[in-house]
């Protein structure tokens, strides 16, 4: 029998006992209540700890931690000082980023570089309500120019808010009760009213900065499925400051792509190669360039 197995006998008799002999003593005071207390705690935790290959897929728990510190260590293979010299001592992210907490939504769809450039947000339905100051922080304090929301195909958070999620947890519901959907549709009509209704809730809020000129809201849907036919992995844009006509969003500056900002995305990964090959003076000189260049590449 294993050794996880024979501890958690040990503490169920251990506790069994306890209670028994319990009636027997004379009351404890809070102190030793809580001495007590903290020596089960442990127990359990210890015993816990040796739970994880029984936890989760894919080899439980410390498989999944290995996985994620090999990557990691690949990205600090790859990404040399240079690389965090522009945020070291503060963040200056060009957008604020509302998106669902879904793991098919990741930021390279949106950022091929998204290191101090995209303030995130995520949360089940890419909401404003539920992160609130979040959203607030990114947008008054951080002060980006640019409010993105971004729902997506198949969201796990629609087809609950559309169907009956009375047996899950008050948290859930909670956040759930915000999306304002019609019961019964789970798709893409439900995944677009949600994002357009997220824009609504964001104009309300910042509605000072919109009139100002000094915020752009923006909804849009990440499409992995190519349900709207528009490209498989694509950002489409729905909704740009309340307009919700893709005519009249397809005429606005805002989509327009000029032959400068194409060469700079074409120029870009080469442009990243040779930093990294540089020594550190010559990659310090460049800095600013790169960050033209980062500029450049959003969409």
């Amino acid at each position: 029998m294993k050794r996880s197995i024979w501890f958690a006998l040990f503490w169920a008799l251990f506790l069994g006992v306890m209670s028994v002999r319990a009636a027997e003593l004379p009351p404890m005071n809070d102190a030793e209540k809580e001495r007590i207390r903290l020596i089960v705690k442990e127990a359990i935790r210890e015993y816990a700890a040796n739970l994880n290959d029984k936890q989760g897929r894919d080899g439980g728990a410390k498989a999944i931690v290995q996985g994620i510190l090999n990557g990691n260590r690949n990205f600090v293979r790859t990404h040399g000082p240079s690389y965090f010299k522009p945020f070291l001592d503060r963040q200056s992210p060009r957008a604020t980023v509302v998106t669902c907490s879904d793991s098919r939504i990741q930021d390279q769809a949106l950022d091929a570089s998204p290191d101090g450039d995209l303030f995130m947000v995520r949360n089940i339905g890419n909401q404003i309500a539920t992160a609130e100051g979040s959203v607030e922080f990114g947008v008054r304090h951080l002060q980006t120019p640019l409010l993105l929301v971004v729902g997506h195909v198949a969201c796990d958070a629609i087809k609950a808010a559309s169907g009956d999620y009375s047996q899950e947890s008050a948290p859930i519901r909670r956040e759930l009760d915000m999306i304002q959907i019609p019961k019964g549709d789970p798709g893409l009509g439900s995944v677009k009213l949600n994002v357009n209704h997220q824009v609504r809730d964001a104009m309300n809020k910042f509605e000072k900065e919109v009139l100002s000129g000094r915020l752009t809201v923006v909804g849009a849907v990440y499409d992995f499925k190519n349900e709207m036919k528009l490209g498989q992995g694509r950002l489409n844009l729905i909704n740009v400051n309340g307009e919700t006509d893709p005519a009249q969003i397809a005429k606005l500056d805002l989509m327009r792509e000029d032959a400068s900002h194409k060469t700079a995305v074409r120029a870009l990964p080469r442009y990243r190669s040779a930093v990294r090959k540089a020594p550190a003076k010559a990659a310090a000189s460049e800095e600013e360039p790169a960050q033209t260049g980062k500029k450049a590449a959003s969409h």
